[in-house]
């Protein structure tokens, strides 16, 4: 069930496609590749913009303080997947965990863009929806404390993750041999 404007949570990282220094290189030994959603809603002021349920969970930004911050610098920092960027091998899935107070999704998309809350993409400077945030199904979000499983990846190459309600977060997984 979508909640009335979404909420407004966000959280941009650098995609690169190659590999780099702050890049985390996991062994097909060392099990599931983890993704962690994260945010920090402060409960009574997000539902108090947003409507009830729209954080659920205790963080210290409040609803206006996220407002400054994404007017700002178009993220907000504290909105994040973590890690960014990693590497894992064909084969191996990812196991994502929203330990935020807001719904994320952890979407692939052939390449970034906006999502499903306009005002969101417009303060992000991401104009134009990324093409499978246009047709996501509801089934796609992750709720506070949810986990989710995402396939292995069978293609070398390069793979983009966003969220599509919050479509500066992003993770870029280069997937090897």
């Amino acid at each position: 069930m979508r909640r009335p404007f979404m909420s407004l949570v966000l959280v941009a990282s650098a995609a690169t496609a190659g590999c780099g220094e702050n890049d985390t290189i996991v062994d097909a030994g060392s099990g599931p590749n983890m993704v962690l959603i994260r945010d920090e809603c402060d409960p009574a002021t997000f539902n108090a913009a947003l409507g009830p349920g729209a954080c659920v969970r205790q963080g210290n930004m409040t609803f206006d303080r996220f407002m400054n911050e994404l007017t700002t610098t178009q993220r907000v920092s504290a909105w994040q997947f973590v890690p960014p960027l990693f590497t894992m091998r064909v084969g191996q899935s990812i196991t994502v965990q929203n330990q935020g107070g807001e719904v994320h999704t952890f979407t692939r998309v052939s390449q970034f863009g906006g999502g499903v809350v306009p005002q969101l993409n417009t303060a992000s400077g991401n104009r134009v929806p990324a093409a499978e945030c246009v047709t996501l199904p509801s089934t796609a979000e992750i709720a506070s404390g949810g986990v989710a499983a995402v396939p292995p990846d069978s293609t070398v190459g390069t793979a983009y993750y966003q969220c599509c309600i919050h479509p500066w977060m992003r993770t870029t997984v280069r997937v090897t041999e």
